[in-house]
C-alpha cells in the first residue's frame, strides 16, 4: 500500500484536484507505523513525528490485537496527513491551498495487516468528542475515502485481497466489535461488557464489499 500512495494513486489525486491546482509530480511522502502488540490503543499525532500508539485505554481506540502469543503486525498508514501534503500557491494569497475542493473528505487512518495471509484492512476515522455528534460525518469521511482510494486500480485490487474489509468510526464514548461467529467472546470476558457496536453500510462502502462499525474497540481474531 505505501508503494501504491506513492506511485499509483497519484493519477486520482491529479483527476480530482481543483482546475487551477497543478499536476502533482513530486514523490509524496508515506508515514506509517507498524504496532504488533496484543493491545494497545492509537491516537491522531497529527504535525508531529510522535509514535501513534498509546498504552491500552489510554487513547481514542483500543486494539485487541490477535492473541498475545500470536498478532497481526498491523501497518497504520497517516492516511489524513499524506493527503494534506497536496498544496500549491494559487497566486492569490494562499501559499498552502489544498488541491482538493471542499467535499473531499479524508479517514485518519489505512491500516492492514502485514501478514501474507491478508485478514484484515481497516479505514479507521478517530474524533474528539462524543461520538454520537459525530456520527454522520464520520461515517460520509469513511465512505468517501474508501471511494477516492478505490478509484486506483491497484488499490483496488490490493483491498480485495483481504478477507476482512472494516470501516471504523471511533471517538470516546465505550463500544466494543464483536469477533465474526463469536471467536472472541471467552476471550473478552476479562474485559467490561460494552454495548453493541453501530453498524452501518451504504454507498462506495456497500459496493465495495466494506463493513462499518461505530466503536472505540476494535477486536481482530
Amino acid at each position: 500500500m505505501v508503494d501504491l500512495l506513492e506511485n499509483d494513486f497519484l493519477e486520482v489525486i491529479n483527476n480530482v484536484r481543483r482546475g487551477d491546482a497543478p499536476e502533482w509530480s513530486d514523490p509524496p511522502f508515506v508515514r506509517y507505523e507498524d504496532i504488533a502488540d496484543h493491545t494497545f490503543d492509537i491516537d491522531d499525532s497529527k504535525g508531529s513525528t510522535n509514535t501513534i500508539k498509546r498504552q491500552f485505554e489510554q487513547g481514542t481506540a483500543s486494539y485487541v490485537n490477535g492473541k498475545p502469543n500470536s498478532t497481526y503486525t498491523l501497518r497504520f498508514i497517516c492516511y489524513d496527513e499524506y493527503m494534506h501534503q497536496f498544496v500549491y500557491d494559487d497566486g492569490k494569497g494562499h501559499a498552502n491551498k489544498s488541491m482538493f475542493k471542499k467535499n473531499t473528505l479524508i479517514a485518519d487512518f489505512i491500516v492492514y495487516d502485514t501478514s501474507e495471509n491478508n485478514v484484515w484492512i481497516i479505514i479507521h476515522e478517530l474524533s474528539k468528542g462524543i461520538l454520537k455528534n459525530k456520527s454522520q460525518h464520520g461515517q460520509v469521511q469513511l465512505e468517501r475515502t474508501v471511494d477516492l482510494l478505490c478509484r486506483s486500480k491497484g488499490i483496488k485490487n490490493f483491498v480485495d485481497t483481504f478477507k476482512n474489509k472494516w470501516c471504523v468510526l471511533s471517538a470516546y464514548d465505550e463500544r466494543v466489535i464483536q469477533t465474526p461467529n463469536g471467536i472472541a467472546d471467552a476471550f473478552m470476558n476479562s474485559y467490561t461488557i460494552l454495548p453493541e457496536p453501530l453498524k452501518f453500510q451504504f454507498g462506495a462502502m456497500k459496493r465495495l464489499g466494506f463493513m462499518g462499525f461505530e466503536t472505540s474497540k476494535i477486536v481482530l481474531e
